[in-house]
């Protein structure tokens, strides 16, 4: 067991931190040792792991004396600040922990070279696969498109998946496209766009939710803000981090709508159409779940070709017999007397509001 790391060559601290003064790891590896650094990531299962895992390091090396840089953010009162460590556990092994960059706080980086000490790395990979995430908890979360320190990450967000019968809440034509669209999701390696259409409150929302349960998969979620960013050539480089992931795009008529037919928007279609079926499909493996209330003749048609498309699905309002159905299920005793959107079901006991006094709740989800 190491007691002591050897020092380093001082680098210079102008040259190891950027402008906003945050430690540049690849700029003090090769100051440090000549040579640019080879990189482990490790995506941990959650940020108490990654403090168990620190513990198992702090076991093993004085983590004390390793430390080259350090960083602590204090954002809010109450709550636990973000962390930035960088160790040197040996000569020509660095290790990062960070709350900013991959996989955010439940990343850890490694850094080493050809000179790296064999055993050395293959017991610090050991110790840290112990930690690596092993696919169920991608059930139960997504991960949001969030600015942080003028950079564009995506950050875990626990999620409740509802307990859902599709046949109870749906329409008897969802099932066959639904079938469809899970098969492929569950199919790693994969590529393709599904496209959810239809009025509010016809549930498409919950039903990305009961997506979301179904595949190990992580799902990275854009919301509308942020959906003008897929154009970003920053985005892309995010992507090289979460290849084999599903996208989801909700409200997404801004992106999809016909290219020669909206000013600006080209470009976020172009690389739409490069991560569903182009290059960028065959090295990153990305499906893209998209929703929008549009009608789907103003969608632009590339998306639609097939080898493309792996599902289009449009949503609307419960046929009467489910609708009566699902009302009586619900309590309710009033007759419906014709197709009915599920939130109008789910929200029939609430009272009714003029526009521009109070909104009515959106979604049937609002009540589960």
């Amino acid at each position: 067991m190491p007691s002591e790391v050897p020092a380093a060559p001082a680098p210079s601290h102008a040259a190891v931190f950027d402008n906003d003064n945050y430690f540049l790891p690849l700029a003090w590896f090769h100051q440090a040792f000549g040579v640019l650094p080879r990189k482990l990531i490790f995506q941990l299962a959650s940020a108490d792991t990654r403090a168990a895992a620190l513990q198992d390091l702090a076991a093993r090396y004085d983590l004390e004396q390793a430390t080259v840089a350090h960083s602590v953010y204090i954002e809010k009162t109450g709550q636990e600040p973000e962390l930035n460590v960088w160790a040197l556990l040996a000569p020509h092994l660095l290790l990062l922990v960070g709350d900013r960059g991959t996989y955010s706080e439940r990343g850890v980086q490694v850094f080493y070279s050809p000179a790296t000490d064999a055993t050395e790395l293959a017991d610090l990979r050991e110790l840290l696969m112990a930690y690596v995430e092993t696919g169920q908890q991608e059930r139960q979360r997504i991960h949001a498109l969030r600015l942080a320190y003028n950079d564009l990450e995506f950050t875990p967000l626990d999620i409740k998946i509802p307990v859902l019968d599709l046949s109870t809440h749906y329409n008897d034509d969802l099932l066959p496209a639904h079938n469809t669209i899970v098969r492929r999701l569950q199919q790693p390696q994969d590529k393709g766009i599904v496209i959810l259409h239809g009025p509010p409150g016809t549930g498409k929302t919950s039903y990305i939710r009961h997506l979301c349960g179904l595949t190990d998969k992580p799902k990275l979620f854009i919301s509308p803000n942020l959906a003008a960013r897929i154009a970003d050539p920053e985005f892309i480089n995010l992507l090289h981090d979460n290849t084999n992931s599903i996208l989801i795009i909700e409200d997404a008529e801004a992106l999809l709508i016909k290219r020669d037919a909206a000013g600006g928007g080209p470009s976020a279609v172009s690389n739409l159409l490069n991560l569903s079926d182009g290059l960028l499909a065959d090295c990153f493996h990305i499906q893209i779940v998209c929703t929008f209330n549009t009608d789907l003749s103003r969608i632009d048609s590339a998306l639609l070709r097939k080898g493309r498309l792996i599902a289009a699905y449009h949503f609307q309002p419960l046929n009467e017999a489910k609708s009566e159905a699902l009302a009586s299920s619900l309590g309710h005793s009033t007759p419906l007397g014709a197709p009915t959107a599920l939130a109008d079901i789910y929200n029939r006991e609430e009272p009714e509001f003029e526009v521009g006094k109070m909104a009515k709740p959106i979604g049937f989800g609002s009540r589960q």
